[in-house]
């Protein structure tokens, strides 16, 4: 088995430390950070450190493809993009000093189409080895129709491969009857997902962390939800309450680490990481327990750097250990 990372919409990741963010005024920033984004980017950022091989394909708008692909080098990630029309979109990430409150805005991109999809899809397809993970992660681009997602898991499954997916709302709720194999919405997610609701606002890290009880209830009816309209495991992020996860009609739940996040950018995508990486340490033999234990691990210590998808595999490990001895004894 291998991880096949694919990132349909990639982003520049324009990452700004200012004392506060006051809307309608004038600011000056402390300091700036440009890095090459998107779930995918993050979730392979995740995997280097924990020494997991990993392949990634992106579409990449030729007009940034020489600006992009620099900074992929720049890290040591390796990458098969793939030229498509027009240029990379861009994220503004705010990060505040005076309450470490954390904006996130992103660009929607630029329109993708059809034949470049063609393309992308043929070249995905090509790269599939039977038994390979596939985590298709993030928005794809504007302009094409959902059913090319759906497409692209029945190939995935053709060839052999197994389907992790991380999408926007809509995308996911349209791919369900193609029976991902894992899909990881937050709760947000999965909530505007069964609504077929559009959304713009995605972040289960705002919830009231005071009715655990309530969030936990309504994760664990969105994780047995979506089994249920075809999804064979759904996990349901909740941010720093924790995690739902179902499995045709078995549910059950596990609390997140309590740690002192410095930004919870990237949480999500690393969490995905995590539950990979113990997925294709296991194979067809995988205790998704322990796995989602490893994953909440690799979650929390991202929370603790600034990059998204950057984790400390000490930290790492530390929270495993102290979640396994909880949850998995």
């Amino acid at each position: 088995m291998g991880i096949l990372v694919i990132n349909p919409n990639p982003v520049f990741d324009r990452t700004i430390s200012l004392t506060e963010l006051v809307p309608g005024a004038v600011m000056r920033t402390l300091d700036v950070e440009l890095t090459a984004g998107g779930k995918g980017i993050n979730v392979a950022r995740v995997l280097r450190a924990l020494d997991q091989p990993v392949r990634l394909i992106i579409p990449v708008g030729v007009d940034d493809r020489a600006r992009y692909e620099a900074l992929l080098a720049a890290e040591g990630a390796q990458a098969q993009l793939i030229g498509v029309s027009g240029p990379v979109r861009m994220a503004n990430i705010y990060l505040e000093n005076l309450t470490n409150r954390v904006t996130v805005i992103n660009d929607a991109g630029y329109p993708m189409s059809a034949s470049d999809w063609d393309l992308v899809h043929s070249e995905i397809s090509a790269s599939v080895i039977s038994g390979d993970l596939v985590l298709i992660m993030g928005s794809f681009p504007p302009g094409l129709d959902p059913k090319v997602l759906s497409s692209l898991i029945a190939a995935v499954h053709a060839s052999g491969g197994h389907v992790l997916l991380d999408v926007n709302p809509e995308w996911l709720a349209m791919s369900l009857a193609e029976g991902p194999d894992v899909i990881t919405p937050n709760l947000d997610e999965a909530e505007a997902a069964l609504a077929d609701a559009s959304a713009t606002v995605m972040d289960s890290q705002l919830h009231d962390i005071t009715e655990t009880d309530k969030i936990r209830d309504r994760a664990m009816h969105a994780a047995m939800e979506l089994c249920a309209r075809g999804a064979v495991h759904a996990f349901v992020t909740a941010g720093a309450a924790g995690v739902a996860m179902a499995h045709r009609d078995e549910v059950s739940w596990m609390n997140s680490f309590p740690i002192d996040p410095i930004s919870a950018v990237g949480a999500g995508d690393s969490f995905v990481a995590g539950l990979a990486h113990m997925w294709n340490q296991a194979g067809d033999d995988v205790d998704w327990r322990a796995a989602t234990a490893f994953a909440i691990a690799t979650s929390a210590s991202s929370c603790e750097q600034v990059r998204a998808g950057g984790v400390e595999t000490d930290r790492v490990n530390e929270i495993f250990n102290t979640l396994s001895a909880v949850h998995c004894s």
